[in-house]
C-alpha cells in the first residue's frame, strides 16, 4: 500500500494493456480451426483447404470469401505457427500498439495476395505458365507473420531480444518461399510485399507515434 493506493491491485490493469490481445486472439482462431480440420475427413480437409485458397479462379469469384478464410489454416505445422504469430503479432502490438498490428496484417495478406496472384495472372497470359497455374494453393497465415516480424525489426523502439526472435522466426519462411521455382513464385513475391509493407510500417512516422501513446499509457 503506496499513499491509499494498494500497488498490486494496479498490475492487473496495467498488464491488460500490455497484453497483445491481436495476437493472442489470432493465435486462438488458427487453435480453433485446426481443431476443427482435424476432426474432418482427409477428403473434407483437402476441400476445405481447396475451397479456401487465395488462387486466381477463386479471387475473381469470391474474393470476400477466400481472403479472410486462407489466413486461419495453419495445416499440419500448426505448433509451429501458433508460436511464430503469439511472437511476431504480439512483439508489434506491444512495440505499436493493437490498431496498427490489425492494420499491418490486413494489409499485408491482402496487397500481399493480390501483387503475387496479379503477376502470376500476367504471367499465365503471357504464356509463360499454363492455365492450371491458377488453381495453385495459397493458404495460411505467413503474410501476416512475415509484415509483423519486419515491422519489429525495422522498428527503432523494439528490443534486440524481440528483434532477433522475429528475424529467426522468418529464416523458415524465407528458406521455402524464395526457391523461386514456378510453383513457390507467387509465395516469394507474397511474402517479398508482405516485408516491405512491414518494414515500412515499422519505420513510419504514424506508427511511431502510436507506439509511443502506448507506451505512455503503460
Amino acid at each position: 500500500m503506496v499513499r491509499g493506493i494498494d500497488v498490486n491491485k494496479m498490475r492487473l490493469p496495467r498488464l491488460s494493456r500490455r497484453w497483445p490481445i491481436v495476437g493472442t486472439a489470432y493465435t486462438a482462431m488458427l487453435i480453433g480451426a485446426y481443431c476443427w480440420w482435424i476432426l474432418q475427413s482427409p477428403h473434407e480437409r483437402l476441400a476445405v483447404l481447396t475451397s479456401s485458397s487465395t488462387d486466381l479462379d477463386h479471387l475473381q469469384r469470391v474474393p470476400w470469401l477466400v481472403l479472410p478464410a486462407s489466413s486461419l489454416w495453419s495445416g499440419d505445422h500448426v505448433g509451429y505457427w501458433v508460436i511464430v504469430v503469439l511472437l511476431c503479432v504480439g512483439a508489434l502490438e506491444v512495440v505499436r500498439g493493437p490498431v496498427v498490428t490489425l492494420l499491418t496484417g490486413l494489409t499485408a495478406h491482402v496487397i500481399g495476395t493480390l501483387v503475387s496472384e496479379g503477376i502470376l495472372a500476367i504471367r499465365i497470359a503471357a504464356g509463360e505458365l499454363s492455365s492450371s497455374a491458377r488453381h495453385l494453393q495459397d493458404v495460411g497465415p505467413s503474410y501476416i507473420v512475415a509484415a509483423c516480424a519486419a515491422a519489429v525489426i525495422a522498428s527503432p523502439r523494439s528490443h534486440r531480444w524481440l528483434r532477433l526472435a522475429c528475424g529467426l522466426c522468418l529464416v523458415p519462411l524465407v528458406v521455402t518461399a524464395f526457391d523461386f521455382s514456378d510453383a513457390s513464385q507467387v509465395a516469394a513475391i507474397g511474402h517479398a510485399v508482405s516485408m516491405l509493407i512491414g518494414a515500412s510500417v515499422g519505420r513510419s512516422r504514424i506508427a511511431r507515434r502510436q507506439g509511443l501513446r502506448i507506451a505512455e499509457a503503460a
